[in-house]
Formats: C-alpha cells, sequence, structure tokens
C-alpha cells in the first residue's frame, strides 16, 4: 500500500482538487492529510497542529503514522494525472528515491512544458501523450524537488527526520536526497511520469498570513544547505551523471547556449563545460559554425557572466550565424526589479542578499559581471544589428518560470 502524506495550510479549496485527482487517478494507497493550523480546520485529517509546524516537521508527522511501506509525499497544489503512481513506482524498484516531472519545479531538470492544458481532460491528455512518448525513461539525479516524490518508509528510519531546522520548508528534500547520496543509493526523476504543480502556494500563504518573508526564507534555508552540502549544491542537481535517452533534436540547427544542467530537449545543448555533458562541448563566443547557418538561438542566463565588451562580441557572433529571418532569445536577471525590491527595504542584511541572490556566490563559481534590466537587454540587442526586439512574457516553453526577477527579449535577423 502506498501512504501519500500532504501537509497542508489553508487553501482549501486547492487542497479539495488536489485530494479529488489522487483517488480518481491512485490505486491502493492512504492519504495522510496533515492540517498545520489551517483556519478554519481541514475536514477529515489525519494529523491536526494548531500552529503551522513547518513543512518538514508535518512530513515527519505523516510518515511516522504511515501504514504504507511506501511513501509520497505531495504537495496540495498538486494535480495528479491518471497513472502517475505506478509510473513512479515502477522506477522505485531501482532507485531508493523517485520523483516526477512537472510544469512548474525549482528544479530545472524536472520543469518541461506540455502542449497547453486548460481543462483536467486536456491535462490527462497531454501527460498521457507525454508518458507514451517518453515510456520508461528515466534521468538518474542527485537530489530530486519535493513537490512530489516516492521511498520507501524504510529509508527514511535508516536516514533519519526531515531536517525541521528548515522552516518553515525550502531543501529539506534536498538535504534528504543528498544524506541519500551519501550512503549510496540512487535517486531518479521519472520522465514519464507528469503531474501538474501550480507552485509556492502555501509559500505565498503564510507570507500573505505575515508568518515569513519568501525572499528571506530561500536565503536563509540556501545557505543552510550550502555550509552542509557546498557552495555549488545547486548546480549538482545531475552532477557527473548521465540521461538514460539521448537528446532528441528537431530539424535545422537549433542553439541552447550555455545551457549548464538546463537541457532543452529539441535544442543543442552547448556549453564550454565537459562536466555539464553537452550535446556540443564549445565555447559560445566562437561557435563552431559558418555564418548564416543556424536557424534559431537561445541564451538563458549566458550574458550576464560576460563584461560588456564581450556580451557585445558574443551577439555579433551570435548574430552572423543566424541564418537571414533566424531568430533568438536571451533571459538575463531583471536587475532594475531586484533594485527596486531592495530599494524597498534597504537594510544591510536585504543589501547582503541580494548580493548572493544575484551574484549567486554560494551557488555557483561562475560569478555576474554585467547586470540588465529591460532597457539595456534590447539596446545591448539592437546594437548588434538585431530587429524586432521585443519582449518576451513568462512562462515561454524555453524558460518557464514565471519569476518576476528575469526577463526575456525575443530578436530577429
Amino acid at each position: 500500500m502506498i501512504s501519500i502524506v500532504i501537509p497542508v495550510y489553508n487553501n482549501h479549496e486547492m487542497t479539495q482538487d488536489c485530494l479529488e485527482a489522487v483517488k480518481a487517478n491512485t490505486q491502493d494507497f492512504e492519504i495522510i492529510i496533515i492540517d498545520n493550523g489551517s483556519t478554519p480546520p481541514i475536514e477529515g485529517a489525519t494529523i491536526r497542529n494548531e500552529k503551522n509546524l513547518g513543512f518538514p516537521k508535518a512530513v515527519n508527522q505523516g510518515i511516522r503514522a504511515a501504514r504504507g511501506e511506501t511513501i509520497i509525499l505531495l504537495n496540495n497544489d498538486v494535480i495528479c494525472t491518471p497513472q502517475w503512481a505506478s509510473r513512479i513506482l515502477h522506477h522505485l524498484e531501482t532507485f531508493a528515491i523517485v520523483a516526477p516531472l512537472a510544469n512548474y519545479c525549482a528544479g530545472l531538470q524536472q520543469q518541461i512544458a506540455l502542449k497547453t492544458y486548460n481543462d483536467e481532460k486536456s491535462l490527462n491528455d497531454a501527460a498521457e501523450e507525454w508518458s507514451r512518448e517518453h515510456a520508461g525513461e528515466f534521468l538518474e539525479v542527485n537530489f530530486v524537488i519535493g513537490f512530489c516524490m516516492a521511498f520507501k518508509k524504510s529509508l527514511w528510519e535508516e536516514l533519519g527526520d526531515f531536517d525541521e531546522s528548515l522552516w518553515p520548508c525550502s531543501g529539506e528534500e534536498i538535504d534528504f536526497c543528498f544524506k541519500a547520496r551519501e550512503k549510496g543509493y540512487k535517486i531518479a526523476i521519472a520522465r514519464d511520469a507528469y503531474v501538474h504543480h501550480i507552485g509556492s502556494q502555501t509559500f505565498m500563504q503564510m507570507e500573505k498570513d505575515g508568518l515569513l518573508k519568501y525572499n528571506d526564507t530561500i536565503y536563509q534555508n540556501d545557505r543552510h544547505l550550502a555550509k552542509k552540502w557546498g557552495h555549488d549544491f545547486w548546480l549538482r542537481q545531475t552532477g557527473t551523471l548521465k540521461a538514460s535517452t539521448p537528446v532528441k533534436v528537431s530539424e535545422g540547427i537549433r542553439l541552447n547556449l550555455g545551457c549548464g544542467l538546463y537541457k532543452i530537449e529539441g535544442l543543442i545543448n552547448v556549453d564550454q563545460r565537459e562536466s555539464v555533458h553537452p550535446d556540443l562541448l564549445a565555447d559560445a563566443l566562437r561557435l563552431p559554425y559558418e555564418p548564416g547557418t543556424v536557424d534559431e538561438i537561445y541564451a538563458g542566463h549566458l550574458l550576464e557572466h560576460l563584461t560588456w565588451d564581450e556580451g557585445q562580441a558574443a551577439l555579433r557572433h551570435w548574430h552572423s550565424i543566424l541564418k537571414i529571418g533566424g531568430t533568438i532569445m536571451i533571459t538575463v536577471p531583471d536587475f532594475d526589479f531586484l533594485a527596486k525590491q531592495y530599494l524597498e527595504n534597504p537594510t544591510a542584511a536585504n543589501m547582503r542578499a541580494m548580493n548572493d541572490l544575484y551574484i549567486y556566490s554560494y551557488v555557483q563559481e561562475s560569478l555576474h559581471r554585467y547586470c540588465y534590466g529591460p532597457a539595456l537587454l534590447k539596446a545591448a540587442m539592437t546594437e548588434a544589428g538585431f530587429g524586432e526586439v521585443e519582449r518576451v512574457a513568462g512562462g515561454h516553453p524555453y524558460f518557464t518560470s514565471t519569476m518576476e526577477d528575469q526577463v526575456t527579449y525575443r530578436g530577429a535577423k
């Protein structure tokens, strides 16, 4: 039997949608709801906390109460699809911890953009089509993001509790996964299992209720994980591990420059670091393509790692290798947004947090070397020769995050 553990804080209607999807699409299971101080209380909850004790505490309470040998932790802002659990459990025969794909996820290896769906039927149809096309596929990783993750209860008993000091949440599943990897256990993303994830709903509810500040919490917990597992922990989701299936490249030459661990299916993923296993090992400023031969370029969070002169040289190089009518799309952090956010509360702590979050001094070794806002990015692209430069709304399939602290522009040759 599967024990599905769902911590809940308010968001009653959303929780009901989650529960209905679980009941409609799952077999042989029990649901354990931990009501973490909701007002009014969640009807039918297994465990009731009079105040919000945090996600890790609630998870540990739920696992202790579980009767099944397999645990699935599930956020209450997740909508399950047919056969989601059976596909995850199939991979659990080989791996100690398994998580599915979703539309919204902090771990880029788990985030994909399916064709548009607007209701339950179109969601299920899109998920089923994807699952058929990717049946049996997995990606072995060092950690997964815990909006939905499965493991044996015996693993939790061996590794110990989820870290309750990571209050109220954020990073506890990464910590749990790294503990498992230390003991030699293997972890995977089930690439044939997909669920819909709304994302960050409890965080936003708690911020609305005055229980936390989102950015402060992320900053604090990331610092904790960085001290425990290394400053580059976010970059080690895949580490030296490779995907079980080759990247599918669509017709034409379409490049994802400086891909890092963020691989885009259908594009040639390019990076100069062999450790991230790109499709093409190359310097983005000196690509091995003749002028006028490339159909499309995407450069996500690459330009800010270059000086202004290097960035202009890169843009001109990319312009030269594009075909007439070819397109480019560039994503950078939006320094306008970050600066305005800081100026709303210009404390020493917030200045330090902005430095750490923008420069990524504890997340990666490749520091940012130039700041861009919407106006400067557009001007830089125009100066390099691109026409039809326009801003792209958040949620584009190449960069599906809708975070406000980044900006994307598209241009054409």
